[in-house]
């Protein structure tokens, strides 16, 4: 069976932004912001598949091999947020030309970074929009061609934010072992 490794997945959908949940502003609302990366986590991951994730005083680089390099810079178009016993790492992104932010939990455990993010089936996303339209505010954006959409999730504090991460909005989750500490 051909199987794209999770973290490829990972890449993919930060290059090609094909996140159909998505938020209007980084998460947790009323989080700590993180200010320097090394503060909240040692430096090199490792995936089974051999890609890298990068994490420097304030940029994460996500790697493929010699092939993808996704960077996100604090200030510019990385914003990381404490949540829980974890941190909650969000990407900036554009819709319709509107900023929103996709949102990834990383917790380390150990000698482990374990990365959740959202990952629905478009086919899915109505019954996903069924779970959390009275659990937080929303707005549906459908694309040019009325086929795709992208749910754009709104949680005023992190009492909202709680209810998407229990209700599954987070709904993969992949590992990544340390290689090096802090760079």
């Amino acid at each position: 069976m051909n199987r794209i490794p999770q973290f490829i997945l990972l890449f993919a959908l930060l290059l090609t932004s094909c996140n159909n949940i998505v938020f209007n502003k980084p998460q947790p609302v009323d989080g700590k912001i993180i200010t320097n990366l090394n503060n909240a986590f040692p430096g090199i991951f490792i995936s089974s598949d051999n890609d890298t994730l990068t994490i420097t005083r304030n940029t994460i680089s996500l790697g493929s091999g010699n092939k993808f390099t996704v960077t996100g810079t604090l200030g510019k178009n990385l914003d990381v947020r404490e949540y829980s016993n974890g941190f909650v790492v969000n990407f900036s992104d554009s819709v319709k030309g509107r900023l929103v932010w996709i949102a990834y939990i990383f917790k380390l455990s150990n000698d482990s970074l374990f990365i959740s993010f959202s990952d629905f089936d478009p086919n899915k996303l109505t019954e996903v929009e069924k779970e959390i339209g009275n659990k937080v505010p929303y707005e549906k954006i459908k694309d040019e061609n009325k086929e795709n959409s992208k749910i754009i999730l709104k949680p005023r504090n992190s009492r909202e934010f709680d209810k998407l991460v229990s209700a599954g909005i987070f709904n993969k989750t992949i590992s990544m072992k340390m290689e090096k500490p802090k760079p």
